[in-house]
């Protein structure tokens, strides 16, 4: 199962006891939209609790912090990074060859500041 930080995903029905613990390790939970991990989470406890509940490996994939699509898929680092320390703050591989992004970034965090 895929998770993307900071974006919303579904579970099956949770008993009450993984649910708590859940909402205990911080993951945020609405009715209509169904959970999400963001940087309040205690991600590998929750992983591990959503792994026990649902029986499968739970992988975390991050956001471009340019364009907003997922980074992770071709990334050159994928295979060693650990997504539950590193900053969401990633770079997907259209953005990060290229030699102008650190200006992108710049801008975007600044926009991402101001407002």
């Amino acid at each position: 199962m895929r998770i993307l930080i900071g974006g919303w995903f579904t579970l099956p029905r949770l008993g009450r006891e993984d649910f708590m613990l859940l909402m205990k390790q911080g993951v945020t939970y609405d009715k209509a939209m169904g959970f999400k991990m963001d940087a309040g989470t205690d991600l590998e406890s929750a992983v591990r609790t959503i792994r026990s509940a649902v029986g499968e490996d739970i992988e975390l994939t991050v956001r471009c912090f340019v364009c907003g699509k997922e980074s992770c898929e071709g990334c050159y680092y994928s295979k060693v990074c650990d997504r539950r320390k590193v900053s969401s703050m990633c770079l997907c591989a259209d953005h990060s060859p290229e030699k102008g992004i650190f200006d992108l970034y710049v801008k975007t965090l600044s926009e991402t500041v101001v407002s």
